[in-house]
């Protein structure tokens, strides 16, 4: 029998993980769920590497990440008894970088969408020997031996377990690795060769969401959601969610496109969705159910997911990094005048992106925003909160087998996050990014599109539109981005 070192006695118990993490966690040792992604196009000073060669950046990299290790707690541990209904974090003694982070050959400023899709496609595995996030960087080797240009830019995608980090957590992760790098920037002493980091033995975890803020649950919303689960539950059939859930564990090839806004596009479509009382978010799923609608004229109904910040109710900041997330679902008709409980996603004869109306549009991003509003409001009735009754989550997931999907797609959007854009025009010298990617890779019940959203303050927003070859058709998703980049460029123009 082994028998607990003196250093093991002396580590600080992590606390146990919340209900939102081990749903994760299940999810991910069934094979139901990989991992999902921000990445930012960093610019640094050359005189931020040593020599102009691949181990000098590699040690800045390397050394970066060291230090934004011990701001991120939550990237410093394992996951133990991973198939269990308790699974537990566990403190990992020792990390490897090299076990982490690929450095490769990629031109930042060429399209991610290939690079970023082979990222998503490497399962987040052996998370009782590693801690469940991996680092890709794309950089070329020319551009590092380039010692005429006073810059080098580079691609950093982190790659997360959503047991540990949701994409607001993402953005955090890109804000600390900003901070880290500057510091060694007007530091370099600081920086090492060596890719081992001994965590800490104080090592310490900020609250899950379930200990952070209550989450109650009213008598009637939990017998409502009884009955839908288990009871009785009438599929509509006028509702498109693409096809069934597989019958067993299928191959899923992943698949992403995205485009990108100018800054003064962006700050264009932010004032204007501003002006008809909506949302950045609310505008791109009715654009959404819009197209999916036009591209399945079959059925007139679909449902979408929006996931949004709870920590609002928590009490988490801008740079927790963990899982505090809550989603609302609003159901789209592709009618004029749709039934109750419903938001018109039909298009007006006249609706053109470069119009002068557009009402019929805007009102129901107007719509949208307010039933997003509305669903946010509160720490009670959440979906989330309905996760501490499931007593066995591994049977919960393989009893989706054959079922129908629940949305037709989801919208998710991290917001703005600093690249430092302002700091770096400000005084020189310094790393800054000023663009961005959120996407996401397997999920075997997953909505046949994911539409995510992530800007740069001051920078480009970027709109990423993924899919899986066996339920959704590329000549479909590549046509949503199509028309959503149209619109959303479109709308700009309108006054002009």
């Amino acid at each position: 029998m082994s028998t607990m070192s003196t250093d093991e006695k002396s580590y600080a118990p992590l606390r146990p993980t919340g209900y939102m993490e081990q749903f994760n966690i299940i999810r991910n040792h069934v094979k139901f769920y990989n991992n999902f992604q921000v990445s930012a196009t960093y610019t640094i000073p050359r005189s931020a590497l040593r020599t102009p060669d691949l181990a000098s950046f590699k040690s800045l990299i390397y050394s970066t990440l060291r230090e934004t290790l011990k701001n991120q707690p939550i990237l410093n541990v394992l996951i133990e008894d991973e198939g269990t209904p308790k699974p537990k974090w566990k403190r990992a003694e020792t990390i490897d970088l090299q076990e982490h982070v690929k450095i490769m050959e990629h031109n930042p400023a060429s399209s991610p969408d290939a690079w970023l899709t082979e990222g998503h496609a490497e399962r987040l595995d052996r998370v009782d020997e590693i801690p469940a996030w991996r680092v890709r960087v794309g950089v070329q080797e020319l551009d590092l031996v380039a010692t005429k240009s006073p810059t080098l830019s580079f691609l950093l995608a982190f790659y997360g377990h959503h047991a540990i980090v949701d994409g607001v957590s993402c953005g955090a992760f890109h804000m600390t690795f900003l901070e880290a790098l500057n510091n060694l920037i007007e530091n370099p002493s600081s920086i090492t060769t060596s890719p081992l980091i001994r965590t800490p033995p104080n090592l310490q975890l900020i609250l899950s969401l379930e200990e952070a803020t209550p989450l109650p649950i009213s008598i009637w919303f939990a017998i409502k959601q009884i009955i839908k689960a288990f009871i009785y539950n009438p599929t509509d059939p006028n509702n498109w969610s693409g096809p069934p859930i597989p019958s067993s564990l299928p191959t899923v090839t992943p698949n992403l496109r995205t485009f990108s806004l100018g800054p003064d596009t962006v700050s264009q479509l932010i004032q204007k969705c501003r002006e008809n009382s909506t949302t950045i978010t609310a505008l791109i799923s009715v654009l959404t159910a819009r197209k999916i609608a036009e591209m399945h004229p079959s059925h007139t109904h679909l449902a979408g997911v929006i996931p949004f910040s709870f920590r609002k109710f928590s009490g988490h900041g801008p740079r927790a990094m963990g899982v505090f997330v809550s989603t609302v679902t609003p159901y789209f008709a592709f009618e004029a005048n749709p039934p109750r409980g419903y938001i018109s996603c039909a298009s007006a004869p006249d609706d053109r992106p470069d119009g002068r109306d557009n009402e019929a549009l805007w009102e129901s991003a107007r719509q949208t925003r307010q039933f997003i509003a509305a669903g946010s409001a509160s720490s009670k009735d959440q979906m989330v909160g309905l996760l501490k009754f499931p007593n066995d989550l591994k049977s919960f997931f393989l009893g989706m087998w054959g079922k129908k999907r629940d949305h037709a797609f989801e919208v998710s959007n991290v917001g703005a996050v600093d690249g430092g854009i302002g700091a770096a025009a400000a005084e020189g010298g310094k790393a800054w990014f000023d663009r961005m990617v959120f996407s996401s890779g397997l999920c075997v019940y997953g909505d046949p599109f994911s539409v995510l959203v992530v800007s740069a303050k001051g920078g480009h927003l970027t709109v990423s539109v993924g899919w899986m070859s066996e339920v959704t058709e590329e000549r479909e998703g590549v046509a949503l981005c199509e028309y959503l980049n149209k619109w959303m460029s479109g709308l700009t123009e309108e006054d002009n």
